[in-house]
Order: C-alpha cells, then sequence, then structure tokens
C-alpha cells in the first residue's frame, strides 16, 4: 500500500474523475494516471524542498486550467 493515498481514498478519488464533466479526455486521463501514480508511490514526496512563502504561493494560484498546465507537462 501507499505511504501516501491509501487504496480506498484512491478508488474513490479515481471514481470521482471518471464520472465528473472533464474538461477534455486528456485531461481526465491524466488526472487518473496522477492518482495511481500517487498511490503506488513510496512515500518520497518528504524529500521535496519547499522554500519560505512557496506553498501558499502555490495555493494561491489553484485552482489552474488544466489546457494551460499541458504545455508544461514534458
Amino acid at each position: 500500500m501507499s505511504d501516501i493515498l491509501d487504496d480506498e481514498t484512491a478508488a474513490k478519488v479515481i471514481k470521482h474523475i471518471r464520472e465528473s464533466d472533464q474538461p477534455s479526455p486528456h485531461f481526465q486521463a491524466t488526472m487518473i494516471n496522477f492518482v495511481y501514480s500517487l498511490h503506488q508511490s513510496d512515500g518520497d514526496l518528504d524529500e521535496i524542498v519547499l522554500e519560505d512563502g512557496e506553498m501558499a504561493e502555490i495555493f494561491s494560484t489553484l485552482p489552474t486550467n488544466p489546457e494551460r498546465e499541458l504545455p508544461y507537462v514534458e
């Protein structure tokens, strides 16, 4: 089991994404893959360092337009 996202929560999130009206099929598939990746993660997100004020800056810009975010995804 993941250290980040347990089985039941991952299944609920994926079900919600599938049943929700999403902006595009590409976005829906991306979100499902993201949730699955978190579910499979070993918890190494603790190793990511955030600078002072960075967390507030990130959250203040949400929610974002997923179509605008796509150019930044490799």
